[in-house]
């Protein structure tokens, strides 16, 4: 390694010398370094403007069909009765309905025993348990007792749960059916546990079907769970009636509110997104005055305030977002106009749907937004998408200079340290000298 000497010999301040003309070199470096700093801090905002332009897809897609657009609201007159949940596919009406039974699952009992720890037999035997069609023996291994017996039917995979019932003096075996419905009845066959779960009478309670009426038509089902009776809504029944009671289904102006306010909302982190890299004072960090952002925001901006193609509403005139109370705002964001909207519900509720939905021929705003960012965020070759290779592969190239300037740095570092240790070392012997001269020419 060259020896510095620091500046002793020539009074210079080498090291000082030395870090200012690295200083000077080292501003290339700097520079491309303030670039991929830059560069990164695009990068991060196109990955944000790619999620937030996702999840506004996302919005337009929950509205894509009638069913998902259209909210109703569902009512009981008694909901001691049944329960209703509505979709977007329920029609309105008020429905009488009168329940004679709900469904109900078999639940038997055993005989019973002054033991459940007790054995039931001395040599091994078979319960066996059919269900709908399916049988399940179960083996029961000797001595094995009550509670064995009911830890044996849970673990068999059989539909049917058991437990051991105490009524203070006496143990019994209780089986019950995990579905309700007539064809989920059980039988049993006992090869010598002398539980009598085959006797009619300890069956206290039989597997059978719900039965109703709705609007005076009779219907049955094995469930008390009753999806797509009344269209496009569940009802679930909970208790017989002892006359009719009316299930009221309306239109949800509010539900349908909720949907699209979480549209703006949507639509609005996206332009909030873009309005911040525009203005007085944005830097290189930002995507200020970047083409890709000014075409997202020009491809929006038209969809969303222009007619929707094709759609037309009564006496043919066009449907546009507006008609729904969403209005552009200055800076480029969506607002909801409770008023309007409410407007339009009143005067044709269904037919507001076709707006996001379409008309089965034509497209709706969903449909249309979602192809336009598609063709921005598209993992292959959409427009963010590519711009984020753009911005990585600059990076990649600017860091491999980085690395040749760290070397060359070093190696010019290196050489300028030699270069002053030689001077130093010459200085010292030129003073070495002088002092010679002197003392020769002074004696």
């Amino acid at each position: 390694m060259p020896i510095s000497f620091s500046g002793l010999a020539s009074g210079l301040d080498t090291s000082a010398i030395i870090n200012s003309l690295l200083g000077v070199e080292r501003i290339p470096r700097t520079r491309l370094e303030q670039q991929n700093n830059a560069l990164t801090s695009k990068g991060r905002i196109v990955d944000q403007l790619s999620s937030a332009l996702s999840a506004l897809k996302t919005a337009a897609d929950n509205l894509s069909s009638a069913g998902e657009f259209l909210s109703y609201s569902g009512s009981v007159s008694d909901d001691s009765v049944a329960k209703i949940t509505t979709t977007g596919d329920s029609v309105p009406g008020v429905y009488q309905v009168e329940v004679s039974a709900i469904a109900r699952a078999q639940r038997t009992y055993s005989t019973t025993f002054a033991d459940a720890n007790a054995g039931l037999s001395a040599s091994a035997q078979t319960l066996s348990l059919t269900i709908d069609g399916t049988v399940t023996d179960i083996a029961v291994p000797a001595n094995s007792t009550l509670r064995d017996v009911a830890t044996a039917i849970n673990a068999s995979g059989a539909a049917a749960s058991a437990g051991v019932m105490f009524d203070g003096t006496q143990y019994r075996l209780q089986v019950v059916g995990r579905n309700t419905g007539a064809d989920n009845a059980i039988t049993f066959t006992d090869t010598g546990l002398g539980l009598s779960l085959d006797t009619p009478a300890n069956t206290v309670q039989v597997a059978s079907d719900a039965a109703l009426t709705v609007d005076g038509f009779p219907v049955t089902s094995a469930s008390n769970l009753l999806d797509g009776i009344l269209p496009g809504t569940t009802l679930e029944l909970k208790d017989e009636t002892t006359g009719p009671i009316e299930v009221e289904i309306k239109p949800d102006p509010s539900g349908v509110k909720a949907k699209l306010q979480s549209f703006v909302d949507a639509y609005n982190t996206v332009a909030k997104l873009i309005t911040a890299q525009s203005g007085v004072g944005k830097g290189t960090e930002t995507l200020s005055g970047d083409s890709t952002v000014r075409t997202i925001e020009q491809g929006l901006s038209r969809l969303i305030s222009s007619p929707i193609p094709g759609l037309v509403g009564t006496g043919g005139s066009t449907l546009q977002l507006a008609d729904l109370g969403i209005q552009t705002q200055r800076d480029g964001t969506l607002t909801l106009d409770a008023e309007d909207l409410d407007g339009k519900l009143a005067a044709d509720f269904a037919q507001a749907a076709a707006y996001f939905a379409g008309d089965g021929t034509n497209d709706g705003m969903s449909g249309l937004l979602g192809d336009l960012v598609e063709g921005y965020t598209n993992s292959v070759d959409g427009l963010l998408t590519t711009r984020k290779k753009g911005l990585t592969d600059t990076i990649a190239g600017n860091t491999d200079k980085l690395e040749d300037m760290d070397l060359y740095l070093a190696r010019f570092e290196e050489s300028l340290k030699a270069q002053y240790a030689a001077l130093e070392q010459t200085m010292s012997q030129l003073q070495g000298q002088q002092s010679y001269l002197a003392q020769f020419l002074n004696s």
